[in-house]
């Protein structure tokens, strides 16, 4: 474990040092694929490190290895009709909320498609993202389990601690950073709401709740894998060797004290021709011909 602590930790010494000597030019007004890459790589390793200090990346590997007591799959829950009918409910919503509503609710401006790339980053997202609510959640565990009264369920104020801090972390650092410097323009105002609402706070809450009271570390991130797969082909997000134009650029708020990201702004949502998910849509507007 200590050998890919350190491993980890070079990766990400590399990147900044690669960053901060070459991203000094690089003006903040344009979307720019292979520093958002390296932007990423560098979050990346922060996630991986957290979740190897909280024990989340050592109880992931001993379930792959099925080493320590641990599997994938816990004996027995094979035939636990509540673990089944759960484990199904938490990867039929992932699929539909991030597959379906999500890709549903994207603006993508013509963007030309990488799979290959869009896969790897999307694997790297996920599994990143997974390990950091996995790490938090064990924080919190940890944090409670000095808690010695008889008022206190320490397993729900555990889980109660952990939602609430991914729920104030994941859309502020989405929408002052991620979401400006990471991901290319992907979102309108209505878009930023109905990815909320149906896909991101379900998703916290359901999948949580599957941790909390199943305990298999290495599906639960899994399922945020899926996710960050399907956002990521969804988007179209560039290779980082891919062309940028100035649609690719996230705008944020200007005059506020953080700057916060706005979605996409349209004249007329009704008739622009990358808003076909907005309500009253007709198409892009015609062009009269002389």
């Amino acid at each position: 474990m200590d050998v890919i602590a350190i491993v980890l930790a070079t990766v990400l010494v590399i990147l900044v040092g690669w960053y901060l000597s070459n991203g000094r030019g690089m003006p903040w007004t344009a979307f720019n694929a292979k520093f958002a890459w390296v932007r990423g790589g560098i979050y990346f390793c922060l996630c991986w490190l957290l979740s190897w200090y909280s024990g989340g990346l050592e109880g992931i590997l001993n379930e792959v290895r099925g080493t320590a007591g641990r599997a994938i799959v816990q004996a027995g829950q094979l035939q636990d009709w509540r673990w089944v009918g759960y484990t199904a409910l938490c990867f039929g919503f992932i699929f539909m909320a991030y597959s379906v509503i999500w890709v549903r609710y994207t603006v993508r401006f013509n963007r030309p498609k990488y799979n290959g790339s869009a896969l790897i980053f999307g694997i790297l997202w996920g599994s990143s993202s997974g390990q950091l609510f996995l790490a938090t959640w064990l924080l919190a565990t940890k944090a409670v389990s000095g808690i010695d009264a008889s008022w206190v369920n320490q397993p729900v104020l555990a889980w109660v601690i952990a939602w609430s801090l991914m729920g104030i972390w994941q859309p502020n650092f989405h929408g002052i950073y991620w979401d400006h410097y990471i991901a290319p323009e992907h979102d309108t105002a209505l878009t930023q709401k109905v990815k909320a609402l149906s896909c991101h706070v379900p998703n916290l809450i359901i999948t949580l709740i599957y941790l909390a009271v199943h305990g298999n570390w290495a599906i639960f991130v899994l399922l945020q894998i899926i996710a960050c797969v399907s956002a990521t082909w969804g988007m179209h997000y560039p290779a980082p060797w891919a062309t940028s134009t100035e649609l690719d650029f996230a705008h944020r708020t200007v005059g506020t004290k953080i700057p916060r990201c706005t979605g996409y702004i349209s004249d007329d949502y009704t008739t622009d021709p990358f808003t076909p998910f907005h309500p009253g849509w007709t198409g892009p507007k015609q062009t009269a011909s002389a």
